[in-house]
């Protein structure tokens, strides 16, 4: 019984860090000028533009990839262990931030969001570290590949997939409503 606890609250967890991984990720593809601005403002030279434009391409591009492997079960060792070193590094990030105090919008979800890093931001993102932590260890201790047909697991990554595009779609309605704003 407590096994299956353990295994339900990995699972859940995985869960959700793919939803949060192809969220964030669609939202900064649809918005990649804001989330390139807030590369500039966290101190990215802007004299190397090119680089922060494809930094901001990158970034959510390795976002989307990881969340779709993450839900699918593929390489399960390999993929939590990517998907902990990245929301490790974006814990620093906001870390850095704080500590720089920066007055740039955090654009951590495209135009999903605008707050400025804060607090609560750095809450969120060593919660999301923390269930990273958990799916890493729970990968290594417990066996958790999707046993369910290939058509189930090919669904489940299509609706993620489309989970993924309507956050992309909702960060660009948001951005076209703010635009008429101004």
């Amino acid at each position: 019984m407590f096994q299956n606890i353990l295994q339900f609250i990995i699972l859940m967890s995985r869960a959700s860090l793919a939803a949060v991984l192809v969220a964030a990720g669609a939202a900064k593809l649809a918005d990649v000028r804001g989330f390139a601005a807030t590369l500039r403002g966290l101190g990215m030279p802007a004299r190397q533009d090119s680089l922060i434009r494809a930094t901001a391409f990158i970034i959510p591009l390795v976002e989307l990839v990881l969340g779709i492997a993450l839900i699918s079960g593929l390489w399960p060792a390999i993929i939590n262990a990517f998907v902990l070193v990245l929301y490790c590094g974006f814990t620093l990030v906001v870390i850095y931030a704080l500590r720089r105090k920066v007055n740039v919008a955090c654009r951590c979800f495209g135009m999903l969001s605008d707050s400025q890093f804060s607090s609560k931001g750095l809450a969120r993102s060593l919660l999301l570290t923390l269930l990273a932590v958990i799916v890493f260890w729970g990968g290594r201790t417990y066996s958790l590949q999707f046993d369910g047909p290939a058509v189930a697991v090919l669904l489940l990554v299509a609706g993620f997939l489309l989970f993924g595009l309507a956050a992309a779609q909702a960060a660009k309605s948001i951005a076209v409503i703010k635009e008429r704003m101004v």
